[in-house]
């Protein structure tokens, strides 16, 4: 017999909740039930066009009275934690908007509801679903590159060009500038693709805000000896999207990888791969999917998701892995409230 739709809910109607509550809803296999926001014009303009959708202004109200087998969040930064505990005490598999949390010992009470009531969770980032960043991180697998010798990383945007106003611009809210809300997505990267960060060396940048960074440089020494930096910016002007890209030179050769484009280098004949250059486009790496919103790495996440939630391959992306992200995030701004001081990131796993 074929199993039910697993019942699917959101919590927070921004952009990233509208992506999700429309993957959720036409994906094989869910049903979106239920919506949560604070703006009773968002959850108007959802009864005027989905009236099976049951929508509420409280998320404790949607978990008691909806029941999901899943929950979406995408609201601001600070609340991650506290309503992903609660949803996962209601029984509901979690997926939560990256960053994790404001501060590593934020996620505690999400950590200890798991320890209770075990359950699928997920973070969003998305970007480790792009074909060409996981086709890179093959290559530095399989040791074409020999010894890693050094790291180069940016992430840039045209986005700031005067002081921002919202959620995003209140550290007490989303936790930092560039480095929290956009370059975590980086620093994910980073950690996925060359493992465990054993100390860091920051500095950060005012450009056009006051209480967050704009800009900032960070050192790496990872456990593997391999060390490097990254360099990141949401006031870069010519960067009309976010635009990421990852360098690293090894013993045997290079790797270049942004989002359009996998660029090898070898000095010699390696692993059946001819010396000289090798380079992989996007469209030469693309998978299909199902539906596609926002691009389809964000589609390819949550199917990975959903497969985990019916017991398939375990999620790449969790409330641990995240958490690592966010005990490198701690560090580099401690290290940058000191002027650049080595700071070594809290237990990592």
């Amino acid at each position: 017999m074929t199993a039910p739709p697993l019942r699917a809910a959101v919590v927070g109607m921004g952009k990233l909740g509208l992506l999700h509550a429309g993957l959720f809803n036409v994906l094989p296999g869910t049903r979106l039930v239920a919506l949560a926001d604070t703006s009773d014009q968002i959850l108007r303009a959802v009864q005027s066009k989905a009236a099976d959708i049951e929508t509420f202004d409280d998320y404790r109200a949607l978990l008691r009275q909806a029941r999901p087998d899943l929950v979406a969040i995408a609201t601001p930064t600070s609340s991650h934690c506290v309503i992903a505990a609660e949803c996962v005490a209601a029984g509901a598999h979690v997926f939560i908007e990256k960053p994790l949390c404001l501060r590593p010992a934020d996620a505690e009470p999400l950590l200890g509801a798991l320890r209770s009531t075990p359950r699928v969770t997920m973070v969003g980032y998305m970007t480790r679903f792009l074909e060409t960043f996981r086709k890179g991180k093959e290559l530095i697998e399989s040791g074409v590159l020999g010894r890693l010798q050094l790291l180069r990383s940016t992430m840039y945007v045209a986005q700031l060009f005067r002081a921002g106003k919202g959620w995003r611009y209140d550290p007490a809210v989303s936790g930092g500038g560039v480095l929290m809300t956009q370059n975590s997505h980086l620093i994910d990267m980073l950690l996925w693709m060359f493992g465990r960060v054993d100390l860091v060396s920051a500095h950060t940048s005012h450009l056009y805000s006051q209480d967050v960074e704009d800009h900032a440089h960070v050192f790496f020494q990872f456990a593997s000896g391999l060390r490097g930096f990254l360099d990141a910016s949401w006031s870069a002007r010519h960067y009309r999207t976010p635009t990421m890209a990852v360098h690293v030179q090894g013993e045997a050769g290079t790797l270049d990888v942004t989002d359009d484009r996998v660029a090898l280098f070898l000095t010699d004949d390696k692993q059946g791969m001819a010396a000289g250059w090798h380079e992989w486009r996007k469209p030469d790496l693309y998978r299909g999917v199902p539906f596609d919103v926002g691009g389809s790495h964000y589609t390819l996440q949550a199917v990975q998701f959903l497969d985990a939630i019916r017991g398939g391959a375990a999620v790449e992306s969790d409330v641990h892995s995240a958490l690592d992200v966010q005990r490198v995030i701690s560090a580099a701004y401690d290290s940058a409230a000191r002027r650049g001081a080595p700071v070594v990131p809290g237990a990592m796993s």
